[in-house]
């Protein structure tokens, strides 16, 4: 729980984006809810992340929403205990194509301060590629 400064690196991007984030517990200590808020290309930029660990069935569940468009996106995965992170898999909607895009994320707690999330997506029959790292530093 806290403050944080996310820091976005994204294919497309000449720089890092730097953004608010505020991290706390919710549902009675169930779910983590991450919510960003900040400028990203020039607009407006919001998002919510909820992680939570499904105790039926031992898995990592992670939602994402923004305001730059209007579909959720839902991943599932296994924890490591060993290297502190989960890998979680879901689907996009190309917004062009509207095929479906694998997507793997990498969800890492390096330490008490540092969160980082990687992001790859798959296409088609095109290898998977790293599209977005997002790294969360305690303010």
């Amino acid at each position: 729980e806290g403050e944080f400064q996310m820091e976005i690196e994204m294919n497309g991007l000449n720089e890092p984006v730097l953004i608010s984030s505020s991290h706390k517990m919710i549902l009675g200590g169930r779910f983590l809810e991450l919510k960003q808020k900040g400028k990203m290309m020039g607009m407006d930029y919001e998002s919510i992340y909820t992680i939570g660990y499904n105790t039926i069935d031992s898995t990592i569940s992670m939602t994402t929403i923004t305001n730059m468009g209007t579909g959720t996106l839902a991943l599932q995965g296994e924890w490591n205990e060993n290297t502190k992170t989960a890998t979680l898999y879901g689907k996009l909607t190309n917004p062009v194509s509207k095929q479906s895009i694998n997507v793997r994320q990498t969800l890492e707690f390096t330490d008490d301060n540092t969160i980082i999330i990687q992001s790859f997506d798959q296409e088609e029959d095109k290898p998977e590629k790293k599209t977005v790292e997002y790294k969360f530093v305690r303010l």
